[in-house]
Protein backbone atom coordinates (compact mmCIF):
# COMPACT_ATOMS: atom_id res chain seq x y z
CA UNK A 1 0.00 0.00 0.00
CA UNK A 2 1.19 3.50 -0.81
CA UNK A 3 -0.25 6.67 0.70
CA UNK A 4 0.33 9.76 -1.44
CA UNK A 5 -0.25 13.19 0.08
CA UNK A 6 -0.76 16.18 -2.15
CA UNK A 7 -1.09 19.92 -1.83
CA UNK A 8 -2.19 21.80 -4.94
CA UNK A 9 -1.82 25.56 -4.78
CA UNK A 10 -5.22 26.96 -5.78
CA UNK A 11 -3.68 29.54 -8.14
CA UNK A 12 -1.21 27.10 -9.69
CA UNK A 13 -1.42 25.77 -13.25
CA UNK A 14 -3.94 22.94 -13.18
CA UNK A 15 -2.58 21.15 -16.26
CA UNK A 16 0.89 21.06 -14.68
CA UNK A 17 -0.65 19.51 -11.55
CA UNK A 18 -2.43 16.83 -13.63
CA UNK A 19 0.72 15.97 -15.58
CA UNK A 20 2.77 15.75 -12.38
CA UNK A 21 0.19 13.55 -10.67
CA UNK A 22 0.00 11.34 -13.76
CA UNK A 23 3.80 10.93 -13.73
CA UNK A 24 3.77 9.92 -10.05
CA UNK A 25 0.93 7.44 -10.58
CA UNK A 26 2.61 5.94 -13.65
CA UNK A 27 5.68 5.32 -11.52
CA UNK A 28 3.74 3.81 -8.58
CA UNK A 29 0.87 1.94 -10.20
CA UNK A 30 0.64 -1.81 -10.53
CA UNK A 31 -2.68 -3.71 -10.55
CA UNK A 32 -1.87 -5.37 -7.22
CA UNK A 33 -0.64 -2.23 -5.44
CA UNK A 34 -3.14 -0.24 -3.33
CA UNK A 35 -2.86 3.53 -3.67
CA UNK A 36 -4.46 6.04 -1.32
CA UNK A 37 -4.29 9.71 -2.27
CA UNK A 38 -5.21 12.41 0.20
CA UNK A 39 -4.57 16.08 0.65
CA UNK A 40 -5.58 19.62 -0.05
CA UNK A 41 -6.39 19.36 -3.76
CA UNK A 42 -8.28 22.68 -3.83
CA UNK A 43 -11.03 21.23 -6.00
CA UNK A 44 -14.43 21.48 -4.38
CA UNK A 45 -16.15 18.12 -4.84
CA UNK A 46 -19.50 19.67 -3.90
CA UNK A 47 -19.55 21.49 -7.24
CA UNK A 48 -19.35 20.06 -10.76
CA UNK A 49 -16.39 21.57 -12.60
CA UNK A 50 -14.07 20.85 -15.50
CA UNK A 51 -11.13 20.49 -13.11
CA UNK A 52 -13.04 17.93 -11.03
CA UNK A 53 -13.96 15.95 -14.16
CA UNK A 54 -10.39 15.99 -15.48
CA UNK A 55 -8.99 14.81 -12.14
CA UNK A 56 -11.61 12.06 -11.85
CA UNK A 57 -10.85 10.85 -15.38
CA UNK A 58 -7.12 10.74 -14.68
CA UNK A 59 -7.59 8.83 -11.43
CA UNK A 60 -9.97 6.33 -13.02
CA UNK A 61 -7.13 5.26 -15.32
CA UNK A 62 -5.41 4.05 -12.14
CA UNK A 63 -8.59 2.57 -10.60
CA UNK A 64 -8.69 5.32 -7.95
CA UNK A 65 -11.89 7.14 -7.01
CA UNK A 66 -13.05 9.90 -4.68
CA UNK A 67 -14.63 8.52 -1.49
CA UNK A 68 -15.16 11.35 0.95
CA UNK A 69 -18.70 12.70 1.22
CA UNK A 70 -18.58 15.14 4.13
CA UNK A 71 -17.59 18.78 4.53
CA UNK A 72 -13.94 19.34 5.34
CA UNK A 73 -13.63 23.12 5.42
CA UNK A 74 -16.40 25.04 7.11
CA UNK A 75 -16.18 28.81 7.52
CA UNK A 76 -18.73 31.48 8.39
CA UNK A 77 -20.51 31.68 5.03
CA UNK A 78 -19.57 28.52 3.16
CA UNK A 79 -18.47 24.90 3.31
CA UNK A 80 -16.36 22.92 0.86
CA UNK A 81 -14.70 19.59 0.23
CA UNK A 82 -11.36 20.90 -1.08
CA UNK A 83 -9.46 18.37 1.03
CA UNK A 84 -9.96 15.08 -0.71
CA UNK A 85 -9.42 11.35 -0.23
CA UNK A 86 -9.14 8.90 -3.14
CA UNK A 87 -8.68 5.12 -2.94
CA UNK A 88 -8.75 2.02 -5.11
CA UNK A 89 -12.22 0.77 -4.12
CA UNK A 90 -11.67 -2.50 -6.01
CA UNK A 91 -8.97 -3.50 -3.50
CA UNK A 92 -10.22 -1.59 -0.48
CA UNK A 93 -13.90 -2.51 -0.38
CA UNK A 94 -14.39 -2.21 3.37
CA UNK A 95 -13.43 1.26 4.60
CA UNK A 96 -14.71 3.98 6.91
CA UNK A 97 -13.80 7.64 6.65
CA UNK A 98 -14.94 10.08 9.31
CA UNK A 99 -14.05 13.73 9.90
CA UNK A 100 -11.99 14.80 12.89
CA UNK A 101 -12.21 18.38 14.13
CA UNK A 102 -9.01 19.36 15.91
CA UNK A 103 -9.71 23.10 16.27
CA UNK A 104 -6.17 23.86 15.07
CA UNK A 105 -7.04 24.81 11.51
CA UNK A 106 -9.88 25.99 9.28
CA UNK A 107 -9.81 22.45 7.78
CA UNK A 108 -10.99 19.31 9.55
CA UNK A 109 -8.80 16.24 9.44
Amino acid sequence: MCIVTIYRFSLGKFNYFLRSLDNVLQFLYTPTFNIIICGDININYLVESEEKNQLDNLLLMYCVTHIEDFLMRIIHTSATTIDNIFIDTAHLEDYLVIPFSNDLSDHDA
